[in-house]
């Protein structure tokens, strides 16, 4: 297979911090960029040179998923994991670092051989069992691959490796094509007020209780009815119970959707993939099972439903949706869960270094001018960050005036809180409820549901009623779109509550 300049400058890198001495180098390389790809090519190289080798990852779907790449580089390989045994005259073993740490006393069980170590997911590398695994081959050299060079608890990995290469970033492989743009929405901001950080991340128990509201979870199907109708998607949620009831509601609103976490048989979760690759379901809900090594390129809306402090883990959710695809433009993502303003945009990753403290310390953040921080439009929601001092909404050109009121909620949140919009724009409401007149007369609704309608909107009645009826536009029709989600929805939480 031909390699990606980026991937082959990356093989390099490796190559020659080898030479310079380095035993245990670490290649940062963003999701979707082919790690395993440029891992292959290393093993290829490798056992062409008659060396052995060992790849190790901590879950079955990446244990395959390295096989399958493998057999395209056709190199002959065995398989070490439950239910396979491996083969002890194998070159190259891909292996379960469970099964290997499971078998690895047994008197019969045979070791492979390893002259080069390549640990997928290597944020997960201080673990006691790869630790444990690595001491087992002193003399071989270790490459680690990961998206993400920090642990859960934000700290760094220098005390497990040398050296640390970058291969490439989102920002540039984005502008080059070989990952997708993205945009960001933030229709709402989660209440984390009072829960508890532990070991570097909100407490679990208690954040799934404050995130798993009906009105929440409501929030969450209304707003992706709105902006990402047809998208595959895939939501992170805080707990299984938080996935299945998000799941459920969108199959009450008619949107098919399935939930996998890691407690399902696998032969059961492999059917709900297949669903969503073969678009039987629209949605995807999972708790703790697609942040790592998961790859369906189709996919191009994510919604964030778990608040998170760890840095590794919000890249990891983000980029799940970033892989090209036959006719993708880009990716979408709906933050529900304030990640944004807690990390920043998803191509804004800094530039990593091999530590043993935080990779990025909160305290060490220089405060961004309120000019160069993220800013929500109150129109479209979308997030995005002034350029060169010109604060109109690159969705929908909505621009703040002088008279608006800008208030800051949150450290990198802007909101733009428009004062009384009868003395901004009497005009644009007038429009509105003629249009409203127009529709109900259309409809054969009594006289008053137009100023019913118009006071749900704006909060009172219209001050005149003589208006000619006009066609109705596209924002009273989203509107009357959503107040029909709105209703639907109650109706659904009664009944799901009774």
């Amino acid at each position: 297979m031909d390699l990606r300049d980026y991937q082959q400058t990356a093989l390099d890198a490796i190559r020659d911090s080898f030479r310079r001495g380095n035993k245990k180098v670490l290649l940062v390389s963003p999701t979707g960029s082919g790690k395993t790809v440029i891992a292959s090519a290393m093993i290829s190289a490798t056992v062409k040179n008659h060396k052995s080798c060992l790849f190790v990852a901590h879950r079955r779907e990446l244990v395959m998923q390295c096989s399958s790449k493998l057999h395209d580089f056709e190199v002959n390989h065995s398989v070490l994991m439950a239910g396979k045994s491996g083969v002890s005259w194998a070159k190259t073993t891909v292996a379960s670092v469970q099964t290997f740490t499971a078998r690895k006393d047994n008197e019969y069980f045979i070791k492979p051989n390893a002259d080069l170590i390549i640990l997928d997911e290597a944020h997960r590398s201080v673990s006691k069992s790869f630790r444990d695994l690595v001491a087992e081959y002193p003399d071989a050299y270790v490459i680690g691959l990961t998206a993400t060079p920090c642990r859960s608890d934000g700290k760094g990995l220098a005390n497990m490796y040398d050296d640390l290469i970058e291969c490439g970033s989102i920002r540039e492989l984005t502008d080059r094509g070989f990952l997708v743009p993205n945009r960001v929405v933030a229709p709402t901001m989660p209440d984390l007020q009072g829960i508890k950080v532990v070991r570097g991340d909100y407490e679990n128990r208690p954040l799934s209780q404050r995130m798993n509201q009906p009105k929440l979870v409501g929030d969450i199907v209304t707003h992706w009815i709105r902006y990402a109708e047809n998208r595959p998607t895939v939501v992170f949620c805080t707990s299984i119970a938080h996935s299945r009831y998000v799941a459920q509601i969108f199959r009450k609103n008619g949107i098919p959707a399935g939930h996998i976490d890691g407690e399902i048989p696998e032969l059961e979760r492999e059917e709900v993939l297949h669903d969503l690759h073969t678009n039987k379901i629209k949605v995807l809900c999972n708790c703790q099972v697609l942040t790592e090594g998961w790859d369906e390129p189709k996919v191009s809306c994510v919604i964030l439903a778990r608040p998170t402090k760890s840095y590794g883990l919000y890249l990891q959710m983000v980029g799940r949706s970033l892989r090209p695809f036959a006719g993708k433009k880009d990716t979408l993502i709906i933050d529900h869960s304030g990640c944004v303003y807690e990390h920043g945009f998803p191509e804004d990753v800094p530039k990593w270094e091999l530590t043993e403290g935080l990779v990025i310390d909160p305290k060490k953040k220089e405060p961004q001018p309120i000019e160069k921080q993220p800013f929500t439009c109150c129109k479209c929601h979308t997030v995005y960050t002034p350029f060169k001092g010109a604060i109109e909404c690159p969705s929908c050109g909505f621009a703040p005036t002088a008279e608006s009121k800008m208030v800051l909620i949150k450290e990198g949140r802007l909101i733009e809180l428009p004062k009384d919009e009868e003395k901004i724009n009497p005009q644009h409401k007038l429009d509105f409820y003629a249009q409203l007149v127009f529709y109900a007369k259309s409809k054969g609704y009594k006289e008053g549901w137009a100023s019913w309608t118009f006071k749900e909107k704006f909060g009172h009645f219209p001050h005149t009623k003589r208006v000619a009826p006009k066609p109705v536009g596209d924002e009273v029709k989203g509107f009357l779109h959503h107040l029909r989600i709105k209703k639907a929805k109650s109706k659904n939480f009664r009944g799901a509550n009774a």
